[in-house]
C-alpha cells in the first residue's frame, strides 16, 4: 500500500489530465494522495479536488508564497481549519516551512508564517507537511517551540543527525 504524501494535483499542468493521473496512481497501488495547498487562493481548489477524487488535502501557506500572502491569509487559514475540522479528508496543515535555497526570500516573513502555522496545526490537532530546503535546523527550532502532532518533512536533504531529530519529534522524512 502506497500513500503519496505530497501531490500538487491542483497545479495547472495537471488540468488537462488530472483524472488520468489519479487513475494511473491508483492502478500503480497508490491508495491515497494528499494535496497540499500553497496559498489561501487555492484552499478551495485542493479541497474540491480531494472531495471529487476521494483523496486527502492539507491547508497551508508555502514559504515560496509568503511574500505575496497577506497577513489576513493566516486568519483565513485559521477559519478554514475551524470550518473543515470535521472533514475527514483534511489531514494536515501544509505545505508550510522555510526555504533558504531560493535567493531573495524574506526569511523573517517566512519564519513568522511558519511559526503561526505551526500554532494553528497544534491548535487543530493536525500534523504538518513541511517544506525543508536548506532549513532543517531552523525548522527543528520551530518544532521545539511549537509542538505539533507529527507530520512529513518534505524535500529533506539534511544530515543523519537532523533526520534523527525530526524523527524524535514525530516527523517522517
Amino acid at each position: 500500500m502506497w500513500v503519496d504524501t505530497h501531490c500538487h494535483l491542483d497545479a495547472a499542468e495537471f488540468a488537462a489530465d488530472r483524472d488520468a493521473v489519479v487513475a494511473r496512481a491508483r492502478a500503480a497501488g497508490v491508495v491515497l494522495q494528499v494535496i497540499p495547498a500553497v496559498e489561501a487562493a487555492n484552499f478551495d481548489a485542493v479541497r474540491e479536488i480531494a472531495q471529487r477524487h476521494g483523496l486527502a488535502y492539507a491547508l497551508g501557506i508555502h514559504p515560496l508564497y509568503v511574500g505575496r500572502a497577506a497577513d489576513e491569509d493566516l486568519e483565513r487559514l485559521a477559519e478554514e481549519l475551524r470550518r473543515r475540522r470535521d472533514d475527514p479528508r483534511l489531514v494536515a496543515v501544509g505545505e508550510i516551512g522555510l526555504d533558504l535555497f531560493v535567493a531573495g526570500l524574506d526569511l523573517e516573513r517566512q519564519r513568522r508564517f511558519y511559526l503561526a502555522q505551526l500554532a494553528l496545526a497544534r491548535d487543530a490537532g493536525l500534523p504538518v507537511i513541511l517544506h525543508v530546503r536548506r532549513s532543517a535546523d531552523l525548522l527543528l527550532h520551530g518544532l521545539r517551540r511549537v509542538e505539533v502532532a507529527g507530520g512529513i518533512a518534505h524535500a529533506f536533504n539534511g544530515s543523519d543527525a537532523q533526520a534523527a531529530q525530526f524523527a524524535a519529534l514525530g516527523l517522517r522524512l
